[in-house]
């Protein structure tokens, strides 16, 4: 029982930690993954639009995560993405927690 307890403590406090880089924007925080696959989407959708406003294109497709509504929404829109796709970029320092707009490292 002792064992059991234990595993279930040490995978519940690894996932915790999985998830602990945050990023901030103003109001806004995002999981690191979330944010790397953000620039993913940014990249392909950069490619492909020229005379829209990539920040609209980027929020009309469905392929956008969800915790990324919200800035759809939100006045400067373009900037916001902008800052994170530059955090994406220089993820493997803000997995250190060398940028200010990382946290959650222990």
């Amino acid at each position: 029982m002792r064992v059991l307890l234990a595993t279930i403590v040490c995978f519940s406090t690894l996932s915790v930690l999985s998830e602990a880089v945050v990023v901030k924007d103003g109001d806004f925080i995002f999981s690191l993954e979330a944010v790397k696959k953000l620039k993913d989407l940014m990249d392909d959708v950069q490619l492909k639009s020229s005379r829209m406003s990539s920040s609209a294109v980027l929020c009309a497709k469905p392929a956008l995560p969800e915790e990324f509504r919200a800035v759809c929404q939100s006045t400067g829109a373009g900037m916001v993405f902008s800052r994170l796709k530059t955090v994406a970029v220089h993820a493997d320092i803000c997995e250190i927690c060398a940028m200010a707009a990382c946290t959650g490292c222990f």
